[in-house]
């Protein structure tokens, strides 16, 4: 696909992201991620990699924060930032693990083979997809996704194939060397299948599979069917107009004619390897060929040239690598940004659900939570919860002074909460009235906590704030149970809360929400 399509792609891409909302949203930034780095636009990629990450995080959804981190792994993998990848492919695989998602888990197994790959490392690469294969998460492999069908289960064999061939002809440890020797054929025939079968684009997938093949043809020890192979690569990236992809396809032909002593037509396509490179602005691959271009003129001993090949290759070389810790310091900065926004959002919504006068939830919290527990009920796990009025509040403001009153909202919240387990919560529902949740206590538990509570309150001192001030409070208790709604556990609760300032204030008062929605008193 030309430049001109790419970023036609992107723009649209763009379009549909300020428009879109939720999975889709991570959807599209991911796709630009990957088209930005098509274009060979590192920071973009980044930019669309750690927006598909936060939009992953604010779902909850572990699947989707896993393909997020490899979109992330797969940006600094192409900038060559391994640190920074091999730190995204890991917490991808961490998050796949947690939540049981072995599609996710052999996600993390291709890609990260794929960057090995790319940097040479075929043992690492073929160890990485073999211990997939040999796991629990192997039938990960045949999951279907949506979007992609079972691209994972070709991309796989294709690595495996590319890898394990590669990876045969060094030194290896024999176990692996045996398992490789096993599989390597059933996965070459695979790939071969999806040369001749119609399951694939092989506009896409092509380049891939030939490029696999070739290496399984040089393993075997047949360099006139892999040098078939390599032109057939070459002619068919050259009808799709892939500069990158022919240029890889030129610089494979090359390794190929070289094994074959065949220097000169290795040399040619090396220096048109080189010159696409640097078209498209891959440097790294440029210096990649201009390599395999000195290396044939020294084999045909041409070792002048060779030299002033090589002399350039070195200032290139240490350029590269200035250029290269400038890129990834500046998408570790993309990235670091993202996150420092991130913990201010998490900051500026945990702000939104407290109370700014006593720090505990306030109602939209207490509201979250209170759902949450109702959701446990419906399952079965049924808890209590209770409404606390201070007693005569609006007197302590009118004797004492609303300085005095705030003081005394803050120190009851806080005495409370201290005497509360870390799951149980109390939150002010408004005014001088809170609500207590009490997850897995049944109603009589409950009871004995408000009281325990109310005596808590009443024997608090307050000489050192205001002299004569004593405070007490009324409590309205009540179960979550499953069958009711929200709504009316919350009437049943101030239902309980009005019946203990009936009886005199200062007391608990239970009542259970019955099936039928009517109140059953249960202690006065």
């Amino acid at each position: 696909m030309s430049q001109a399509l790419h970023r036609a792609d992107l723009a649209t891409l763009e379009a549909q992201i300020r428009q879109a909302s939720g999975a889709d949203l991570m959807t599209l930034h991911r796709d630009a991620a990957y088209v930005a780095l098509e274009l060979g636009d590192s920071a973009l990629a980044m930019t669309h990699a750690v927006q598909c990450l936060d939009a992953a995080r604010h779902l909850g959804d572990a699947r989707l924060e896993a393909k997020a981190h490899v979109t992330a792994a797969l940006v600094m993998a192409d900038a060559y930032d391994d640190q920074g990848a091999d730190v995204h492919f890991a917490r991808a695989e961490t998050l796949a693990r947690a939540c049981g998602d072995t599609r996710g888990v052999a996600l993390v197994a291709v890609n990260a083979s794929h960057f090995e790959l790319e940097r040479g490392a075929y043992a690492a690469a073929a160890a990485r997809l073999q211990a997939l294969l040999d796991s629990d998460c192997a039938p990960g492999l045949l999951v279907e996704d949506e979007r992609v069908g079972h691209e994972l289960h070709e991309s796989f064999h294709i690595n495996y194939v590319k890898a394990a061939a590669l990876a045969l002809r060094t030194e290896l440890p024999a176990p692996l060397r045996a398992r490789l020797q096993a599989q390597l054929p059933v996965s070459a025939a695979f790939v071969q299948a999806l040369r001749t079968g119609q399951t694939l684009d092989l506009t896409r997938w092509g380049p891939d599979i030939l490029d696999a093949l070739t290496a399984h043809a040089l393993l075997r020890e047949r360099p006139g069917e892999a040098l078939a192979l390599a032109n057939e690569q070459v002619a068919l990236t050259r009808l799709g107009g892939l500069t990158l992809q022919l240029g890889r396809a030129l610089l494979e032909r090359a390794g190929v004619q070289a094994e074959r002593g065949e220097w000169t037509p290795a040399m040619a396509d090396a220096q048109e390897a080189a010159l696409l490179f640097e078209g498209a602005g891959r440097e790294l691959l440029a210096v990649q060929a201009w390599q395999a271009v000195a290396d044939a003129r020294a084999q045909q001993g041409h070792y002048r040239e060779a030299f002033e090949v090589q002399r350039q290759l070195t200032g290139r070389t240490q350029a590269l690598h200035r250029a290269f810790y400038q890129q990834a310091a500046q998408l570790r900065q993309i990235e670091r940004q993202a996150q420092e926004a991130e913990v201010r959002a998490r900051a500026l919504a945990e702000a939104a659900l407290r109370d700014a006068l006593t720090g505990v939830p306030n109602r939209a919290g207490a509201m979250n939570r209170l759902h949450e527990v109702w959701a446990e009920a419906r399952r079965g796990h049924p808890s209590s919860v209770g409404l606390l009025d201070i007693d005569h509040f609006k007197s302590v403001n009118d004797r004492f002074g609303h300085a005095v009153g705030d003081e005394v909202l803050i120190r009851v919240a806080q005495r409370l909460s201290a005497e509360l387990r870390s799951q149980d919560c109390l939150a002010r529902f408004g005014g001088e009235e809170f609500l207590l949740i009490l997850p897995g206590l049944g109603l009589n538990e409950a009871r004995r906590v408000c009281e325990r509570l109310r005596q808590t309150l009443r024997d608090l001192n307050w000489q050192d704030l205001a002299p004569g001030l004593s405070v007490t409070g009324s409590f309205g208790v009540t179960a979550v149970q499953g069958g009711a709604s929200v709504k009316a556990i919350l009437q049943a609760a101030d239902g309980a809360l009005y019946a203990a300032k009936a009886a005199g204030r200062d007391s608990v008062h239970a009542e259970l929400q019955t099936n039928a929605g009517e109140l059953e008193c249960t202690d006065g």
